[in-house]
């Protein structure tokens, strides 16, 4: 699921969300508002927004390195054109 680009697709969008709740479920499954946001997020640019307080609740469970490592494999999925948004 890491490392997949992402094109304007819904199947692409719930391969970033997939990936980002994957990432929530194995390292802090206790910030259940974080998954609640994650799920019901509707647009790829609301996930693009989420992926800072993931990266707070990672590091805050198992430190910077992983997190980091961890939301740039996320940040490749998005797409370079997502609102201007260049990862």
């Amino acid at each position: 699921m890491l490392g997949q680009d992402v094109s304007n697709t819904p199947e692409a969008f719930e391969r970033v969300r997939g990936a980002m709740l994957q990432l929530a479920d194995a390292h802090c499954a206790d910030a259940t508002d974080l998954r609640h946001r994650l799920t019901y997020a509707n647009d790829i640019d609301a996930l693009w927004y989420l992926r800072s307080p993931l990266m707070a609740a990672i590091a805050a469970r198992r430190g910077e390195s992983v997190a980091h490592d961890d939301i740039a494999r996320v940040t490749l999925l998005f797409s370079r054109n997502l609102s201007g948004v260049k990862p």
